[in-house]
């Protein structure tokens, strides 16, 4: 099999073509795909129709499965695959940028995503290079942020929480997700590449610093991760599928279609059995 990679901005992103759908994902092509995740850090497959189960084949071959998401169903078919639907009075909740569940001390390695039912129009999906911002940093704040931690939590997912069940639902909600804290400047585990690692999603403060001072400079950080020359756009089209690092990457899928629906299909990859530092990393 030979796929072809076809790179669609500086910073990341680039379209794959060559996977036959029916085809055995051998140890080799699994290979080609973790090597162009590293390139390219996220990719796109047009008009790839795989099954619920073959989704969380493909994710097998990667890495380890085993994340479940707090919040979000699972398919009858895969307890793997995780099934994102909004429309109607169901309002997108991923609108911000985002790493997957940065709240927990091992967040997954990578994410598989397949256009299910599409609006009409918009839906579109972006990401953004935070290897391409950290590099963007002016040198004496890179130095500073590489000796800063901060804590990451689970964000507007309080919302749903507190509307079933008020502040025992948040305090249950915040247990069952948890929080960790992470260096400010993360290293990629395969790379060894440097990367701005908060997010306006989940990154609530830096440790050390007062109130203030924290949410002063997460602003300015969360600005820099805005600018579209650190960004690729996915316009979706049914049976597309993207596969992105969610290490060195964040995402932002655009609400702008209500009521229309948008369903969705996720496999969250948990550890990059290629990367030594994770092989053995524990799943929650």
């Amino acid at each position: 099999m030979h796929l072809h990679c076809t790179r669609l901005s500086t910073a990341l992103g680039a379209e794959l073509n060559g996977l036959d759908p029916n085809a055995p994902i051998s140890t080799e092509l699994a290979d080609a795909l973790h090597a162009s995740l590293l390139e390219h850090h996220v990719l796109f497959l047009p008009d790839l129709d795989l099954s619920p189960t073959r989704m969380a084949e493909l994710g097998h071959a990667l890495g380890t499965l085993g994340v479940r998401h707090h919040s979000y169903t699972t398919h009858p078919e895969s307890a793997d695959v995780t099934v994102l639907e909004w429309g109607g009075d169901k309002v997108p909740d991923a609108a911000e940028w985002h790493a997957d569940m940065t709240y927990r001390a091992t967040p997954p390695f990578a994410s598989i995503l397949k256009a299910i039912v599409l609006p009409p129009v918009g839906g579109d999906t972006l990401w953004a290079s935070m290897f391409s911002v950290h590099d963007a940093l002016p040198p004496g704040l890179r130095r500073d942020l590489e000796t800063l931690d901060a804590c990451h939590d689970m964000g507007s997912f309080r919302t749903e929480a507190w509307e079933r069940a008020g502040n025992t639902g948040i305090d249950e909600a915040m247990t069952s997700a948890g929080s960790a804290v992470h260096p400010m400047i993360a290293h990629h585990p395969v790379t060894g590449r440097p990367y701005l690692n908060v997010s306006e999603s989940f990154t609530r403060f830096i440790i050390g610093l007062s109130a203030p001072e924290s949410a002063r400079l997460l602003t300015q950080l969360f600005d820099l991760t805005n600018r579209p020359e650190h960004h690729v756009r996915l316009r979706w089209q049914e049976n597309t599928i993207a596969i992105w690092d969610n290490r060195g990457t964040q995402h932002y899928a655009v609400a702008d279609y209500l009521p229309h629906r948008r369903v969705m299909h996720r496999v969250a990859v948990a550890a990059d059995r290629r990367a030594p530092t994770e092989a053995h990393a524990t799943l929650v």
